[in-house]
């Protein structure tokens, strides 16, 4: 086909060469004859006469040949013009459609292929001369049937296009996914004489598509489907589950104070640790289980065909000790508990949602009943996680609007009687419901993320109260201050004490923070680092709640500590039990050899009273001294003498 505008071309040539031959020779042989003529008629004439029209007459022929050639060779230039043009723009049209991405093929009315282009060649692998006179269905992949094909082209033939996915087979043997439009071209007659089909292969996009779709249904970090997974298999579970016929089980697991080992040793060490438990638990799963990641330490598990109860607590005791085996994350040997909440199809929920919130309140059920167990979940569960949730709602309300209040009880010195200190102790002014313990929200304000700005008003306010009361001449000795593990992890505590202190103009030397042993255990270099800073302040330093936790001797003297707390706990039985009143003996005798002082808190009858003074303990406090009162009450306690002891 590339041959014809050549030869068209050389034919245009030949003839316009003929043409002006055939003028030249017609002109040649009229003046030919017109000079015969002239010579027969006129040979008795003068010379004269024929000097004179013989050559008019040939001048004449020779500007009208002339003038023939000059229009002849104007046109074949034009001619040839046009032929250049239409010829450049052809070849433009074919760079373009070689240079285009998506493959093309024209095929006749019959569906033969009359010619392709580049990227049909680099798609399949085949050369146009290979492909030439076939039909595209050699292109099939087979496993879709050539019927499919010839359906297609049938449908082209009747409606004049098709767009649609297909599969087919390269050359080499293997099988890909394109995207394909067919288009008919059709005669002045309106039948199908040609039909051109473009496609391009959509084997990367189908494949990054997979993967969008992976991506957005596994968690990143353990590969485990996620809670848009979750959903989704919920809901194919659930729309074929008859009630009565169909049960389901449905766990949420939590791990037991993670957000320690994230505080202390960072999120790299609890991605690791995470990622170990998700694969233990995904190594119990079986045909009937399915594993989820729903955020956090969150995990779910959904139990489908379930026959029997005991089924689903067989495999919480399975959990539970893959969870519980220790775990060597950089270093450190990790030991978790699981606290896991249970609802059942259909007894707790016909629906996805409610069987996820059910569980969730089950799950808080198993912390509040002290962590590392299950529950199922129960009716009365829904109660208690809707009064949290109103709590909650009502707690960040509370700060807002100045609801919070602090109370003060006396810390007392054995030896002479007199008020040395106070601690500061929070409590919940309820428009509604009156005063509300610490206990009952504290642990709130902790998940849900309020325990911070609620630890700094608490700091703040202790400290401005201080000021106060030496403003106005008034000694109530140290302020002591509870520290949440929240707290004392932030990065800018240091700072944050310092600006508290600069703030209210309290000396540093009156101002004792008391944290918990468990908070400067995790992170103990870090705990050091900050503690040493805040001893360098002039703050003392207490750790609370002693002897519950587990620190060792050897971190315990690289503390740069003033004084122990020992927990409340321990006092209960020292009247009545010799092991309690050993133990509480053994605490004093510790944290004198490390020259600290000891205070005794919960001291709530004369009898642990008389047995911490027999030891020589510098302070205590409880209710059968002083009862946690107000900033004006507390202020008389402090101007006695000595202490009124509360009834037994």
């Amino acid at each position: 086909m590339q041959q014809i505008p050549a030869l068209a071309g050389r034919k245009l040539v030949f003839f316009a060469l003929a043409a002006i031959l055939l003028i030249w020779a017609i002109l040649g042989l009229d003046w030919w004859s017109i000079n015969r003529q002239f010579s027969a008629d006129f040979t008795d004439s003068s010379g004269e006469f024929l000097g004179v029209a013989t050559p008019s007459w040939g001048f004449l022929l020779f500007a009208i040949g002339l003038v023939v050639t000059l229009l002849i060779v104007e046109g074949c230039r034009l001619l040839f013009g046009v032929r250049a043009q239409a010829n450049s723009q052809l070849a433009l049209q074919r760079r373009i459609i070689d240079h285009a991405s998506e493959a093309m093929i024209l095929t006749d009315g019959a569906q033969r292929i009359l010619t392709v282009n580049a990227a049909f060649e680099q798609t399949t692998g085949y050369a146009a001369s290979e492909v030439l006179g076939q039909t595209p269905t050699m292109l099939s992949a087979g496993h879709q049937g050539l019927n499919l094909h010839r359906n297609i082209w049938d449908f082209v033939a009747e409606n004049g296009h098709w767009e649609g996915e297909v599969w087919d087979r390269r050359k080499d043997g293997t099988i890909y996914p394109k995207h394909m439009r067919i288009t008919a071209i059709r005669d002045e007659a309106g039948q199908a004489s040609h039909f051109v089909a473009t496609f391009a292969d959509i084997s990367e996009a189908k494949a990054e598509a997979e993967r969008f779709d992976y991506l957005a249904h596994h968690d990143q970090l353990t590969n485990l489907p996620n809670r848009l997974a979750l959903d989704g298999h919920l809901e194919t579970l659930l729309d074929g589950a008859v009630p009565g016929i169909n049960r389901l089980a449905l766990l949420i697991i939590d791990l037991d104070n993670f957000k320690t080992v994230n505080d202390s040793l960072g999120h790299h060490a609890g991605d690791r640790l995470l990622a170990e438990l998700a694969r233990r638990m995904g190594g119990e799963m079986d045909r009937a289980t399915r594993l989820f990641r729903l955020g956090g330490d969150e995990f779910v598990v959904v139990f489908d065909q379930l026959d029997r109860d005991a089924a689903v607590t067989a495999l919480v005791d399975r959990l539970a000790r893959a969870i519980g085996l220790p775990c060597d994350i950089d270093g450190h040997t990790l030991h978790c508990t699981p606290s896991i909440g249970i609802s059942l199809y259909p007894e707790d929920g016909r629906d996805g949602l409610t069987l996820i919130r059910n569980a969730d309140a089950a799950m808080y059920a198993a912390k509040a009943a002290g962590r590392n167990n299950h529950q199922f979940f129960a009716e009365s569960m829904n109660a208690a996680a809707n009064k949290r949730l109103h709590l909650e709602s009502e707690l960040w309300r509370a700060l807002a609007e100045n609801q919070l209040v602090l109370h003060y009880q006396p810390q007392i010195d054995l030896l002479n009687g007199k008020v040395v200190g106070v601690e500061a102790l929070v409590r919940w002014a309820h428009p509604l419901r009156g005063m509300i313990a610490p206990a009952d929200f504290i642990p709130v304000a902790e998940e849900c993320g309020l325990i911070l700005p609620l630890g700094h008003w608490v700091l703040l306010t202790a400290c401005r109260q201080v000021r106060s009361w030496l403003d106005a001449g008034i000694d109530m000795g140290e302020m002591a201050v509870n520290i949440s593990a929240h707290q004392f992890r932030q990065p800018d505590f240091v700072q944050t004490v310092q600006r508290v202190l600069a703030e209210t103009g309290l000396p540093a030397n009156r101002l004792e923070l008391e944290i918990t042993e468990s908070t400067v255990m995790h992170g103990v270099d870090s705990a050091i680092q900050t503690l040493a800073q805040l001893k360098a302040m002039g703050v003392r330093l207490a750790i609370d709640d002693f002897g519950t936790g587990y620190s060792s001797l050897s971190y315990l003297r690289r503390f740069p500590l003033d004084r122990l707390k020992i927990d409340r706990s321990f006092l209960a039985d020292v009247d009545t039990d010799p092991d309690a009143a050993s133990l509480v003996t053994s605490i004093v005798m510790l944290g004198r050899s490390l020259g600290l002082q000891l205070v005794a808190e919960g001291v709530e009858n004369f009898a642990q009273a008389e047995f911490l003074r027999t030891l020589e303990c510098e302070r205590v406090q409880g209710f059968h001294f002083y009862q946690p009162v107000s900033a004006e009450e507390v202020v008389g306690f402090g101007r006695c003498e000595e202490y009124v002891a509360l009834p037994a």
